[in-house]
C-alpha cells in the first residue's frame, strides 16, 4: 500500500464542492479562532516578538508578499508564515482533533494564508478548500501511529503538523500527485522536533515550534513546484517517516479509512482554556462539581484524579506540576490548572502570568491533588479523566469522556465570540470593535470572497 502516493492523491483530485459543508463551516470556525489567537499572542506568546524580530531580520527587506497578523508588517511568504506560526500556537489555545491529539491546522493555516497572500489570485474557497485537505491529511498521517514518540526523542505533534500545512500549501499551487509525494519528501528532510523540551521547562520552542513547520512547507513546495523528485514513499518507505520516527509502529489502513468519505477534519476541538488539552477533562470535572454542588475552594480537603496513559505527564513530576515556575509548565499541568479554576473561577490568558504561577493560595490547593494512572485508558481514551472531590460538604465524584468544546460537548456562539474577543483585546496594535466585527463577519463569509484580500487587508 503507497501510503504517501494515496494522501496525495487524494489532496491533488479533491475539490471545494467534496467537501461536506459542515466541514467547511468547521473551517472557517477555524481561521475565527486562529486570527484571534495569533493577534492575542503578539503580546502574550512566549518568545514571539523575538520570533517576529529574526523573521523581519532573515527577510532581509524583501517583498512585502504576506501579513504578519497584527503587526502592520509584510514581509516575503516564508517569512510571513514563519513569523505567524510561531504566534498560533504559542497560547496552547488553538483547535484540537481529539482522536489524533494534534492541532491539525497549527501550521497550516499561517503557511496557507502566507502563500495565499503571495499568489494574490486566491479566492476565499480556495483557501479554505487548501485547509481542509491540510488539516485532513495532517489527522490521518497522525492517526496511522501506533506508539507515543516520546521516549524515542522526538515531540511529534508538530511533525504532523508539517505535512498538513504541505498539503495545504500544494493544494492553492495546483501540484500534482507526483509533485506533492516530491513535497512530503523535501518536508520529511527538514522538520523535527525533539522530545528533549518536555525536559526543558526554560525553553521557548513548545510555543513557537510551529514556525519551522510552516516556513518548511513553502520551502518543499516550491522545490516540488521546480520538478524536483524526492522518494517514492517518504511516509512508508522502508527508510521513510514512519521508519524513521516510529520505529515501523503505524497502521496504514487507519490513516485511510474512509479517506474522502468522512472528513476527520471536521471532527475538531475548540478550546475553552489557553492550555493544554488533557487537563480539560479535570477542569471541566471540577467545574460541573462546584456548580453543582456549590463547592468553593475552601471547601476542599483533596482531590484525587484519575488520568490514562496521554495524561500521565500532566503530575509529572508531581512536585514541579503542583508549584510550575514558567507559563509552560502550568499549561501541561493538571494540579495548577485546576486548582486554578476552583479559585479564580476560570482559566484564562491571565491564569500564567508571572505572579499568578506563584499564587500561594493555588500552589496550596494544588498540594492537595493527587493522581491515580489507569493503564486501561490507552487509544481512544485519551480524554478520560475521573475527578474525586473530598470537601467539607461531601465527596463528589465525576467522570469526563467529552470535556467542554470538544463536538460531542461544544461551546455555543456566544462562548465562542468572548474568546475571539478576549484573545483579540491583547493585540500588540489593538483594534476598535468596529473593526473586529468587520472582521468576524469576513472570516463568516469567507467562501463568498472573490480574493482573500478582502480579508487579509482587515489583519
Amino acid at each position: 500500500m503507497n501510503l504517501s502516493h494515496s494522501l496525495a492523491q487524494f489532496v491533488a483530485n479533491t475539490s471545494y464542492e467534496d467537501i461536506p459543508s459542515d466541514v467547511i463551516d468547521i473551517q472557517k470556525k477555524s481561521v475565527m479562532d486562529a486570527i484571534a489567537i495569533t493577534l492575542g499572542a503578539s503580546t502574550l506568546g512566549d518568545g514571539c516578538k523575538q520570533m517576529i524580530k529574526i523573521a523581519q531580520e532573515l527577510a532581509a527587506e524583501g517583498r512585502g508578499e504576506a501579513a504578519v497578523i497584527g503587526f502592520d508588517k509584510r514581509l516575503p511568504a516564508v517569512w510571513a508564515a514563519f513569523a505567524n506560526a510561531a504566534m498560533a500556537h504559542s497560547l496552547d489555545f488553538g483547535d484540537t482533533h481529539q482522536r489524533s491529539t494534534i492541532h491539525s491546522n497549527s501550521s497550516s493555516f499561517p503557511a496557507a494564508l502566507a502563500m495565499a497572500e503571495k499568489m494574490g489570485t486566491v479566492s476565499g474557497k480556495k483557501l479554505l478548500e487548501a485547509l481542509v485537505l491540510g488539516s485532513e491529511v495532517a489527522i490521518r498521517i497522525a492517526l496511522a501511529a501506533d506508539v507515543n514518540t516520546l521516549d524515542h526523542g522526538f515531540y511529534i505533534p508538530t511533525i504532523y503538523s508539517s505535512y498538513g500545512a504541505t498539503a495545504a500549501v500544494a493544494k492553492l499551487m495546483g501540484l500534482s500527485a507526483e509533485q506533492i509525494v516530491s513535497a512530503f519528501s523535501f518536508n520529511l528532510c527538514q522538520t523535527t522536533c525533539s522530545s528533549e523540551l518536555t525536559n526543558s521547562p526554560k525553553t521557548v520552542l513548545r510555543s513557537v515550534r510551529e514556525a519551522f513547520a510552516a516556513r518548511n512547507a513553502i520551502v518543499a513546495c516550491c522545490m516540488a513546484k521546480e520538478n524536483l523528485i524526492g522518494f517514492e514513499a517518504p511516509l512508508e518507505g522502508k527508510l521513510g517517516f514512519y521508519h524513521a520516527f516510529l520505529h515501523g509502529n503505524y497502521t496504514a489502513e487507519r490513516a485511510l479509512d474512509g479517506l474522502g468519505v468522512h472528513f476527520e477534519a471536521g471532527d475538531l476541538t475548540f478550546k475553552a482554556w489557553p492550555c493544554c488539552f488533557g487537563t480539560h477533562s479535570a477542569i471541566t470535572a471540577a467545574s460541573i462539581i462546584a456548580k453543582e454542588e456549590g463547592i468553593t475552594a475552601d471547601d476542599v480537603r483533596h482531590i484525587q484524579v484519575y488520568v490514562g496513559a496521554q495524561n500521565r505527564m500532566l503530575f509529572e513530576p508531581l512536585d514541579e506540576r503542583r508549584n510550575p515556575e514558567t507559563s509552560i509548565i502550568g499549561k501541561f499541568s493538571i494540579p495548577f490548572t485546576l486548582a486554578t479554576m476552583l479559585i479564580r473561577g476560570n482559566v484564562d490568558l491571565t491564569s500564567f502570568s508571572y505572579e499568578n504561577l506563584r499564587d500561594e493560595k493555588i500552589r496550596a490547593l494544588a498540594a492537595k491533588i493527587d493522581y491515580t494512572y489507569m493503564d486501561e485508558w490507552q487509544r481512544g481514551k485519551e480524554t478520560y479523566t475521573r475527578v474525586v472531590m473530598d470537601t467539607t460538604k461531601g465527596t463528589f465524584d465525576r467522570l469526563v469522556k467529552s470535556p467542554f468544546g470538544t463536538p460531542d460537548n461544544p461551546m455555543n456562539e456566544d462562548t465562542f465570540n468572548l474568546k475571539f474577543d478576549a484573545c483579540a483585546s491583547n493585540a500588540i496594535n489593538p483594534k476598535s470593535q468596529e473593526a473586529l466585527e468587520a472582521l468576524k463577519a469576513a472570516i463568516r463569509s469567507l467562501d463568498s470572497l472573490e480574493n482573500i484580500s478582502e480579508l487579509t487587508e482587515l489583519l
